[in-house]
């Protein structure tokens, strides 16, 4: 489920949970948010005139961490799921990019965003230029309870998003439902907020409790809006009831009440019209509508929103033109299980991409490296001999890094003289069965030229130690049984470690 709209300009309540359709959260629905709206859709006139015109929106991402660092994130997720907002906003002719993405470190801001200090911070940190969303681990209350929130919109002088991390990009559609709250638009089902679970009369239609012909004309106690009008199948009161926009149809909370995505329910308004609801639209309660759907008036009253004299600090005019990546990188080199006979000048090498800006660079399993680069080029001179790489690059620029599947690449290095499967005093190594199912042994034959020690280990693909044995080798042939209770499913590399070198060999466990 998506959540939603807190106007911290007014005051601060608190926001109920969000991750279960029994929760719900705190919009703020009062008079000035609605002025705002209606005032929006007497200008619709103007934007329709307007014809087909793309607006770009500059976002300034925050990455709230711990004062010390810790409860994070990769700015990463934000550069490769901005392409899913882009997709999901194509139909209203309103794209995003990245204006800038910051770090702040405070520990209240991170997990109680709605201290006033924490709002003080974000409305001076906030960039007068652009969409401000600030990224948090946690929405407590106040007094430090949960809140159950993923995010919400605090309209006003606090002109900003706040959401949790774990939220972007996801099948809720979190940050698109704020951001249509961003641009004025309301609940469909405004007034029916609520949490059934706590006793609530309004969380959501009940059958129980209205009946199959709803005959109430007002509904009150919502978490989020005052007393207001129930709105009726003919459109007879749209402009001055629920979300004042026509063409979305009555919704009583269905998709909070049900926990679905399609109408469980035959009702019928006071008119004895029988209810419709658009259960899948973006800024509904309801669960699992991957896609949500806008209206075509909720369109287009977001649209009037961004040209309105109260966002002109949106247009900046600095993008004038869609030119997301095309592509995924095609990585040159190394080419796939690759073994490099040195470890201290390894050259990557993938095709350039004409609308990159940038690439990065991700080098994982044995070490974790990151690297940003310009060119579609990079030397690497400090990876480790004897070793497993994985290689991922992306090409970035202000739209991301396009919804592309990603083209990864798997290296071994050497050790600038000996072979990662062979030595002089080991060779003819055998490992089965291989792939190897869960719980089965793993046997390893191999002969030795000679009588030494060594250490066996086995390393996960993350580089984590998860076996490790000193064993007592012998001239000629050698057998070691290892046990594969209590590993994940997964790759992993199997190292037999002599004076001469390490023998690298990769098991599959299934």
């Amino acid at each position: 489920m998506k959540c939603f709209i807190a106007s911290l300009f007014l005051f601060f309540i608190g926001v109920q949970g969000l991750v279960s359709q029994s929760e719900g959260c705190i919009t703020d629905q009062n008079d000035t948010f609605f002025k705002r709206l209606e005032s929006n859709l007497k200008r619709s006139n103007e934007t329709v005139e307007k014809g087909f015109v793309t607006r770009f929106v500059p976002i300034n991402f925050f990455i709230v961490e711990d004062t010390d660092g810790s409860n994070s994130m990769d700015d990463t997720k934000i550069i490769n799921d901005l392409c899913k907002l882009n997709e999901r906003y194509l139909e209203a002719d309103i794209l995003f990019y990245i204006d800038d993405i910051t770090y702040i470190n405070n520990t209240n801001l991170n997990h109680r965003p709605r201290l006033t200090t924490s709002v003080n911070l974000m409305r001076q940190m906030r960039n007068n230029k652009a969409m401000n969303i600030f990224l948090v681990t946690e929405i407590l209350q106040n007094n430090g309870t949960p809140s159950g929130a993923a995010g919400y919109y605090s309209g006003g002088n606090n002109d900003f998003v706040v959401m949790l991390k774990n939220q972007l990009g996801n099948e809720s559609f979190t940050i698109e439902h704020e951001i249509g709250h961003f641009f004025s638009l309301a609940h469909p089902h405004v007034g029916w907020e609520g949490d059934i679970s706590q006793g609530s009369t309004n969380g959501g239609y009940h059958p129980m409790t209205h009946g199959d012909t709803v005959r109430i004309q007002i509904i009150t106690g919502s978490t989020q809006a005052g007393s207001v009008e129930v709105e009726l199948v003919d459109r007879s009161n749209c402009t001055t009831a629920a979300d004042r926009i026509c063409d979305t149809p009555p919704d009583y909370g269905f998709g909070q009440s049900c926990g679905c995505c399609t109408m469980v329910y035959d009702v019928w308004d006071r008119n004895g019209d029988k209810i419709e609801p658009m259960i899948d639209n973006v800024m509904s309660y309801s669960n699992g509508c991957d896609p949500f759907l806008f209206s075509a008036e909720q369109i287009i009253t977001m649209q009037s929103d961004f040209d309105s004299p109260s966002r002109a600090y949106l247009r900046t005019g600095e993008v004038a033109e869609f030119n997301p990546i095309s592509s995924s990188v095609n990585i040159i080199s190394p080419v796939n299980d690759q073994i490099f006979e040195n470890f201290n000048g390894v050259l990557l090498e993938w095709e350039p991409i004409a609308e990159a800006e940038e690439y990065r660079v991700f080098i994982s399993v044995s070490q974790q490296l990151e690297f940003t680069t310009t060119d579609n080029e990079l030397y690497l001179t400090n990876l480790q001999p004897n070793k497993f790489y994985f290689v991922d690059v992306f090409a970035i620029n202000k739209f991301g890094t396009g919804c592309h599947p990603i083209t990864r690449r798997l290296f071994q290095t050497g050790s600038g003289s000996t072979s990662v499967n062979e030595t002089s005093s080991i060779n003819e190594i055998n490992v089965f069965p291989n792939p190897v199912y869960k719980g089965q042994d793993l046997t390893v034959n191999y002969n030795s030229q000679g009588n030494f020690s060594s250490t066996v280990k086995l390393i996960s693909i993350n580089g984590q130690l998860v076996w490790n044995k000193q064993t007592q080798i012998i001239r000629g042939e050698n057998k070691m049984i290892i046990s594969s209770n209590g590993l994940n499913t997964g790759l992993y590399f199997l190292e037999l470690h002599t004076t001469e070198g390490v023998i690298i060999e990769k098991i599959i466990i299934e």
